[in-house]
């Protein structure tokens, strides 16, 4: 912070406190008068700090006059800024021209009388009724509205009241910087880097770049050159001249055989033959005939002699008994 060689004395406490009771209204008229909030805190910084100087030598009783002079003379609030608007219940406020703008804001944001109002612009009151008339809302007649009069002090009172906290720590910084005669030290603008000095930081990028594009199609050639050459040197790969160790066999040629046609009668199977017609039909007929035939030579085996030999014969039987 860089002091002014008015800040050595301080500074009385009307000042303070008259500043503190306008910094509110001062506010919200810049912000309404030049459709930005950041703007209109500018000039009423200004104003501030130009009022402090001026006050010393005036009378309390002329302070309101001259302070809503100094603002109104603002260069920020002579013309719109480039980001101006006027929203919602405010839009009224984007007809009128800058000076009749004003002269209706003195009224309804900063409280004036008319003639005080009027003293604030350097008018007469004839002068100053005229601008106030061509600022008032009008009807789509283009009569004056008292309905969108009401409505818009109403807003304006609204938003008076309803300041967040952090515009109200803004302003009260705003304040305590002008009674101290203190401000802001200017920002030095950094002279821009010409442009030939950023020229060679895109090199880096360029070869980086580069390379990774050789990289990537060097890559994609070897990969197509060893999926090409791999299915001829697979059965090269299998080594013949161990034991136990036999290359692969090529592989079997299939063929086929198309179907017959849908009208092409197909063969009768075998069981379709009529059973009477087959030479072993008698056989076939009887299934467990067809098993004792089969085992006719053991059968006959068996009746002939195998049998016999295990059972007693009756005068063998007899001849024991004699004997005993």
């Amino acid at each position: 912070m860089v002091s002014s060689p008015a800040s050595s004395s301080p500074a009385p406490a009307a000042l303070a406190a008259f500043l503190r009771g306008c910094e509110r209204r001062g506010a919200v008229f810049a912000e309404l008068q030049c459709g930005n909030a950041d703007r209109g805190d500018v000039a009423l910084a200004a104003a501030l700090r130009a009022f402090r100087g001026k006050a010393a030598a005036l009378p309390m009783a002329d302070w309101p006059v001259r302070f809503w002079a100094l603002l109104a003379a603002t260069p920020q609030l002579r013309a719109d800024g480039p980001a101006a608007q006027w929203p919602d219940a405010f839009a009224a406020l984007a007809r009128p021209a800058t000076a009749d703008r004003a002269a209706l804001l003195l009224r309804l944001a900063g409280g004036l009388q008319e003639a005080e109002a009027a003293d604030a612009l350097g008018l007469d009151g004839a002068a100053y009724r005229d601008a106030l008339a061509r600022a008032c809302p009008r009807d789509s007649l283009g009569h004056p509205d008292a309905g969108a009069w009401r409505a818009l002090a109403d807003a304006i009172q609204q938003h008076l009241r309803e300041l967040p906290n952090d515009r109200l720590a803004t302003l009260a910084r705003l304040r305590e910087d002008a009674l101290a005669g203190t401000r802001l030290p200017p920002v030095e603008a950094k002279a821009p880097a010409p442009a030939v000095a950023r020229t060679p930081r895109r090199w880096p990028w360029i070869l980086s770049a580069l390379v990774l594009l050789a990289a990537l199609a060097a890559g994609l050639w070897w990969w197509r050159g060893s999926g090409l050459s791999t299915s001829s040197a697979l059965p090269q790969a299998i080594p013949t001249d161990e034991d136990g160790v036999s290359p692969l066999p090529p592989d079997p040629m299939i063929t086929s055989t198309a179907l017959p046609a849908d009208n092409t009668p197909l063969p009768a199977p075998a069981e379709a033959v009529a059973p009477a017609s087959h030479p072993d039909f008698q056989l076939l007929a009887d299934a467990d005939d067809e098993a004792r035939a089969r085992e006719a030579d053991f059968l006959a085996w068996y009746v002939a002699g195998a049998g016999a030999t295990a059972a007693p014969s009756p005068d063998a039987d007899a001849g024991g008994a004699d004997a005993r």
